[in-house]
C-alpha cells in the first residue's frame, strides 16, 4: 500500500495536478490521473474502520483542535484533490460510481467544494465538527453496500468494458480482411471563436463528414473508422478520430491525415474547424499504434490496442452525457474468401 501511495505522489508531482491548464473532458493525462487518484482514495476510505477524526484539548481555557486518524487522513487528501467543479462540467460529465457517490455525500455535508476546516476553537465547536465529519465518512462506507449502488457500479463497468471490447474486435475484423492497414489518428475540433459550437452542430458536422466520404475520392480506400466525442473548456465539443485505410492501396499517412484535416476545416466546417495530425508526431510516442501496420506485426498491433484503449479510458472515471451516442465505428468488413494462404495467428 505504501508503495502505491509513493508512486501516486510521484505521478502527481511529475505532472502537476492542478485544475489550471487541464483540458477538461479532452483526452488529457493530467485530468485522467486526477480522476484515478480521487477514485482510488474513495475506495481506500470505504475499507477503513473506526472514527475518522478525534479532538484534543490544547489549553486550560477549553480550546481544542481536530486531529485525524487514518480514515480522516484519506478524507483530507480527497478534499485536496483538484477535482474539476462547476455547473457546466457537472452538467456535461458524470463521475464513475465510487467518486460520484462520495462527491454527493460531500456536497450533502457541505464539504465540496472543501471549506476551511477549524484549526483551534472551543471544544464544543470542534466536537460538533468532529461528529459531522465522522458521520460523512460513515455514510460513504455504508452507501457502497447498498443494492442500488452495486447495481449502478455493475452497469457502469459493463458499459466501459463493452466499449473497449467492441472496438478491439472491430479492429481485429479489419485485419482479418486486410493484410495491412494504414491507421490515422486525427483530432477534429473548432477554433477558439467557435468553441461554443453546440453538440447538435458537432454531430451534424460529423455526419456530413462521413456522408461525404462515400463520394469523395479522398476516402476511396478507407475501410473503417472510430470516433469519440469529448468536450473541453477551450475547444468545446471535439472528436478524436481513427481512420483505417487499405494499406495495399495507400501510403503516406502524414499527408493523408493532413488532407483529411484540411477537408474538415475548409469544407465540412467552412473555416470554423481545426485539426491535429497525430501521425505527424507518431515517432514521439512511446508505443506507436498508428501509421502502416502489417497484420503479423505483433508490436504495432499491441500499440494500436493501446491507442484504442486511450480513446475509451476517460470513460473509466467519467462519462460525457451525450444526446445520443458519444462513440461510434464503421461497419464490419465483409468476410474474406477462403482462397489464399492462411495467415499466422497473432496474439496481442
Amino acid at each position: 500500500m505504501k508503495g502505491d501511495e509513493e508512486r501516486l505522489a510521484a505521478l502527481q508531482s511529475k505532472i502537476g495536478l492542478t485544475v489550471e491548464g487541464i483540458e477538461v473532458g479532452a483526452l488529457n493525462n493530467g485530468l485522467i490521473a486526477i480522476m484515478k487518484s480521487a477514485s482510488w482514495l474513495v475506495r481506500r476510505l470505504i475499507k477503513t474502520e473506526g472514527d475518522a477524526f478525534k479532538i484534543r484539548v490544547v489549553d486550560d481555557f477549553g480550546n481544542a483542535r481536530l486531529e485525524s486518524n487514518a480514515p480522516g487522513n484519506i478524507l483530507l487528501r480527497l478534499l485536496k484533490e483538484h477535482i474539476p467543479n462547476g455547473s457546466r462540467f457537472n452538467s456535461l460529465y458524470k463521475f464513475e460510481p465510487y467518486l460520484d457517490m462520495a462527491i454527493s455525500r460531500l456536497i450533502e455535508f457541505k464539504l465540496y467544494p472543501p471549506p476551511p476546516l477549524l484549526q483551534v476553537s472551543t471544544a464544543s465547536e470542534v466536537r460538533k465538527l468532529m461528529v459531522h465529519l465522522n458521520e460523512c465518512v460513515e455514510q460513504i462506507r455504508q452507501e457502497v453496500k447498498s443494492k442500488s449502488f452495486l447495481a449502478t457500479l455493475n452497469s457502469y463497468q459493463r458499459s466501459s468494458n463493452k466499449n473497449y471490447k467492441e472496438l478491439t474486435e472491430y479492429v481485429d475484423a479489419l485485419f482479418e480482411r486486410h493484410a495491412r492497414l494504414l491507421v490515422l489518428r486525427i483530432d477534429l475540433s473548432y477554433s477558439k471563436e467557435n468553441s461554443r459550437t453546440t453538440q447538435a452542430q458537432a454531430k451534424q458536422d460529423r455526419q456530413r463528414l462521413f456522408e461525404n466520404a462515400r463520394s469523395n475520392k479522398l476516402f476511396d480506400d478507407m475501410v473503417g473508422y472510430i470516433w469519440k466525442l469529448e468536450h473541453g473548456p477551450e475547444k468545446g465539443f471535439h472528436y478524436h478520430m481513427m481512420f483505417f485505410f487499405d494499406g495495399s492501396k495507400v501510403r503516406e499517412d502524414i499527408t493523408l491525415a493532413k488532407r483529411i484535416g484540411e477537408y474538415w476545416t475548409e469544407v465540412i466546417t467552412k473555416g470554423r474547424g481545426l485539426y491535429y495530425n497525430c501521425n505527424a508526431v507518431k515517432l514521439t510516442y512511446a508505443s506507436c499504434g498508428i501509421g502502416m501496420i502489417e497484420h503479423a506485426d505483433a508490436e504495432l498491433r499491441a500499440g494500436l490496442c493501446k491507442a484504442v484503449f486511450y480513446l475509451t479510458k476517460t470513460d473509466l472515471y467519467m462519462k460525457l452525457q451525450t444526446k445520443g451516442r458519444g462513440m461510434g465505428k464503421g461497419l464490419y468488413p465483409s468476410p474474406k474468401g477462403a482462397r489464399g494462404r492462411p495467415r499466422a495467428v497473432i496474439v496481442v
